[in-house]
This record gives C-alpha cells, sequence and structure tokens, in this order.
C-alpha cells in the first residue's frame, strides 16, 4: 500500500521533522557561501556583498541569510546596512522600468515583495483569522497575526525605505490575496488510508467501562457524524447526537472528551459553552470541533431547550468583530457531555439526541491513539456510503433507555408516591379534578403540583403507569 503525505505523525501531532531538516540544509549552504567570500576579500562590506551573491547564486532566501550574516561577530555593520547590501544583491529586474510605474504600482510591488521575504501569511478559514510566521531561517510555530504585530511591520517596511503606510499593509493583509488555511480539513487529508485491520472506533468506544449494550454502535455512529459535520456532508441537519458520559467524579470523563481531538486540533476543542450569550454560541458552532458540556446538570431547563434547538443547527450567522453584519457561516461543532448526577435530563421530548452512557469505572485514557487511522476510518465509511444518522429504531430504543436518567417532576413525583395504578374498574375512576381533591388532603400547598402538571405527568409520561379512559384514569390512592 503506498504511504501517504503528511504533515502529522500517527498520534496527531504536527510532524515538524521536515521543516527542521529544511531550515539545517538552510544553515549548512549559508555558511558555505559565508566561507567563500570570506576566502575572496577582508573587506568588511565586500565580504557582506559577495555573501549576499553568493546566497542569490545559491537559492538561498534573503531573509534569513541576512539576519546570519548580521549575527557574525566580524561583522560590525548594523543591521539597515546589512539588510541594504543585501537588497541590491537580490534586487530583481521589474517587468518595466521603476521610472514607469506608478505610486500605487510601486507601493503594491513592494509590500507583496516585502512579506515574501519575510514572512509567511495565510487566513485560518476556520478561527476566521490571519495568521503568521517570520522566515528568519529559525523554525516557529503560526500564531495569531494581532494589530501589535500589524504594527511591528509597517515600522520595519519603513525602515527599509518602503513607501507603503499602515492602511496599504492592513488591506493587502485583510484581502483574499492570502492563501486560505483549514486546520481540520489538512489533519484529514493527511490521514491516509485505513488498513482495515482493527476497529479503532470501537477501540476508542470500548474504553468507556459500561454496562449500556448500544453505547459502541451509537458511539461509532456518532463518531462518523462529527467528521462529516466537519467535511460539510449533510446540507439539511447538523449533528444532532450528544454522546452523555453519566458516571461518578474522577472517572477521567472530561480526558475522554478531549482526546478524542489529535492533539494538531486541541485548540478547536472547548470545556463549556456559555447559552445565555448568544453570539459567543454562534461563534463556537462555527469555529470549534468538539464542545464538551461539562457538567451537564448544572444547565437549567432553559439552557437545555437551547442546546436542543441548536444541535439541528447546518449554518450559522456569525457577526464579525466591529462591525453590524453577518456572514452565514458552515457549522463545525458536535457536542459531547459529562455529568455526576444520574438523572440530569429535564426535557422528554428532546432526550432521542442524547446517548445516556452510564460509567461504571474509570475510563482508560492512559494508552495513546493512532489518531491517523482512527480518522482515516471514518473517511473510509464515510466514503463507502455508512450511515451516520440514527435510524427510527435507534432513536426509539435511546428513548426507552434514557427513560431512567429523566428528572421526575412534582406532579410525576406525587403520583408515583400516593397513587398506585389499576385495572379497568369502574369503582377505580378518577377524574383530574378527583386527583387533585385528595393530592389537597395530603400534601402541603408548596408541594401540590397544578393541573397542567398533573396533566402533563398523566396524559404524556405515564409514569405513573395508569389506565387511562375516556373520563379518566383508572388508579387508587394509596
Amino acid at each position: 500500500m503506498r504511504k501517504e503525505k503528511t504533515n502529522f505523525d500517527k498520534k496527531g501531532r504536527l510532524d515538524e521533522t521536515k521543516e527542521v531538516l529544511s531550515l539545517r540544509q538552510l544553515r549548512l549552504s549559508y555558511y558555505t557561501c559565508l566561507s567563500a567570500a570570506l576566502a575572496e576579500s577582508a573587506d568588511e562590506e565586500e565580504i557582506v556583498r559577495l555573501t549576499a551573491e553568493n546566497c542569490r547564486h545559491a537559492g538561498l532566501p534573503e531573509e534569513p541569510c541576512a539576519l546570519r550574516t548580521v549575527a557574525q561577530e566580524r561583522i560590525t555593520l548594523s543591521q539597515d546596512e546589512v539588510r541594504k547590501i543585501f537588497r541590491v544583491a537580490y534586487m530583481k529586474r521589474p517587468v518595466r522600468p521603476c521610472s514607469v510605474l506608478t505610486r500605487q504600482e510601486r507601493i503594491a510591488s513592494e509590500i507583496e515583495d516585502f512579506f515574501t521575504r519575510r514572512y509567511q501569511l495565510r487566513y485560518n478559514t476556520v478561527k476566521k483569522i490571519e495568521e503568521f510566521r517570520p522566515l528568519d531561517g529559525a523554525w516557529h510555530p503560526w500564531r495569531q497575526l494581532t494589530e501589535r504585530d500589524c504594527r511591528k511591520m509597517v515600522h520595519e517596511q519603513m525602515r527599509e525605505g518602503c513607501t507603503g503606510w499602515g492602511l496599504d499593509l492592513q488591506n493587502y493583509i485583510g484581502s483574499s490575496l492570502l492563501p486560505q488555511y483549514n486546520p481540520i480539513r489538512e489533519f484529514l487529508s493527511g490521514c491516509g488510508r485505513w488498513t482495515g485491520r482493527r476497529d479503532h472506533i470501537g477501540m476508542l468506544a470500548r474504553r468507556v467501562p459500561t454496562d449500556f449494550v448500544d453505547w459502541e454502535p451509537l458511539f461509532h455512529r456518532w463518531f462518523l457524524a462529527m467528521v462529516a459535520q466537519w467535511l460539510g456532508r449533510d446540507k439539511r441537519f447538523g449533528n444532532m447526537l450528544v454522546p452523555l458520559l453519566i458516571g461518578a467524579q474522577g472517572t477521567h470523563k472530561t480526558t475522554f472528551c478531549r482526546m478524542i481531538l489529535p492533539p494538531a486540533l486541541h485548540d478547536y476543542f472547548i470545556d463549556d459553552i456559555k447559552m445565555d450569550n448568544a453570539e459567543q454560541v454562534e461563534r463556537v458552532l462555527a469555529r470549534m470541533a468538539l464542545v464538551n458540556i461539562d457538567e451537564y446538570n448544572a444547565k437549567t431547563e432553559r439552557e437545555q431547550a437551547k442546546i436542543k434547538r441548536i444541535l439541528a443547527e447546518k449554518d450559522v450567522q456569525v457577526r464579525k468583530m466591529r462591525s453590524d453584519q453577518y456572514v452565514l457561516s458552515q457549522r463545525t461543532a458536535s457536542f459531547i457531555a459529562t455529568t455526576n448526577q444520574s438523572r440530569p435530563l429535564t426535557d422528554p421530548t428532546g432526550s432521542r439526541r442524547y446517548i445516556c452512557c452510564p460509567v461504571n469505572g474509570i475510563i482508560d485514557t492512559e494508552p495513546t491513539l493512532n489518531y491517523r487511522q482512527l480518522y482515516a476510518q471514518a473517511l473510509y465509511e464515510l466514503r463507502h456510503g455508512a450511515r451516520y444518522w440514527p435510524s427510527c429504531d435507534e432513536e426509539a430504543r435511546m428513548e426507552a433507555h434514557n427513560r431512567q436518567f429523566q428528572q421526575m417532576k412534582k406532579g410525576e413525583l406525587v403520583l408515583t408516591e400516593f397513587f398506585e395504578p389499576m385495572e379497568r374498574n369502574k369503582d377505580y375512576l378518577m377524574t383530574l379534578a378527583d386527583i387533585e381533591q385528595s393530592l389537597r388532603r395530603r400534601v402541603t400547598a408548596a408541594d401540590l403540583p397544578t393541573l397542567r402538571e398533573l396533566s402533563t405527568a398523566l396524559a404524556t409520561h405515564f409514569q405513573a403507569g395508569a389506565v387511562a379512559g375516556r373520563r379518566g384514569w383508572y388508579m387508587r390512592p394509596i
């Protein structure tokens, strides 16, 4: 099987080996050029000029060579003087003479040349930010381009004698001329081919000790839905499934959630989401790969209702910073949740979205995962038509399974405590008013549910197990 080219190792970390080796070769080539210049002349300026000429003929980049020359002990020229000598040596003949170029053309050419020599720029389409790193001959990680960095670049360009203003540089940086970069899709494209020897998704699910027999196939379904969400496969709905890990504190539930993403994508994992901030919710949906709703039981009924609503969203309206314009962005975030409470669900109508998994022990988070094969398996199955949404039968089973994790409301509690269901017999037929009158004599006013709460408990949930008739329910007070 042909080995795929990738920038990531099997543990999901960015592989820097190739870049480091390239920079090491650059350093060796530079010193070869410097040695040739030292052997030919003893004059300081001539040494710098010959070094610049040698580096240009060798095809070496200008910026790291100029900085290495400044760092030499026998070179006492200032950094600006060395840069100018290298600039003259590396100057390329324009398509038209400089005297013929207009002022705007000269500024545009100087800006493009400045960034080509000294920096790498790209636009992160997930975070919606510009990123950069210097081209100085050393390895640097990509980082966000802030306003302070922009001002520093303006000053550096001015010291080189360029005629562009700060606004000209900002226009270039904020334009679509920058190459686009999607970190999630880059990782997926570098996963290679799935060998088919192991079920890596199933192995990840089996790290969670549980008695829930449907946990592994449902987690597998959710994992495929998460990857399909990143790829934008579904044009109508987002990933509506949410694994909910229910277990005691210290069972490594949150650690397991975090380890689902490879280290290269940990910047796109968030532990919580504030549902009362609508703008933050929209930004998280469009800029995160996985959202862990930690301590799900701490969410109010209103917040849980909002979570139920956003689970079906495919695209989100995101407002740009310092702007009143909203832009339609693809949702990338999928959800997972954890809780220590045994009954965290409050809305019975939304329970079919949750894969409630009772954790019976400590989750195994120690052995490292082969992330490339893990996600290669998901990509292989999606390409071959694997279903990443639950069937009607699976939804019905989830809803039945999740009843044991449903919080009982006031009406359900009093019915189960003070009444028992009976078979059809007219002597046990009770109307809603009869039930309320019986409860008035047995509970305090604060504990008495309203007629609406009683009706919902009886007609919708049947938690008391009562048999419904035309005029009421067959029940008997205990």
